[in-house]
């Protein structure tokens, strides 16, 4: 392969990946735009819940990860 079609090929494959990057910016705005607005309704949310004095108690998040790659299993309770 001679320098010149090297170069020629490096130069479109640094053009793709400029056009990828700004594609990819482009859906990162558009997520960030959604998630904006989840977290907006979820604020609203919690101002109504607020407002109507209404108490809901969450059950405290599982935080430790299973010590297996098993997946968990309900305990039998009968």
């Amino acid at each position: 392969m001679s320098n010149t079609t090297e170069v020629d090929a490096l130069k479109a494959e640094v053009t793709h990946l400029r056009v990828e990057g700004e594609q990819m910016k482009a859906q990162l705005r558009a997520q960030g735009e959604e998630m904006k607005t989840c977290v907006e309704r979820v604020q609203e949310l919690v101002q109504a819940i607020q407002i109507s004095g209404l108490q809901i108690l969450l059950p405290a998040p599982h935080l430790a990860s299973p010590s297996t790659s098993e997946p968990s299993r309900l305990a039998n309770t009968q």
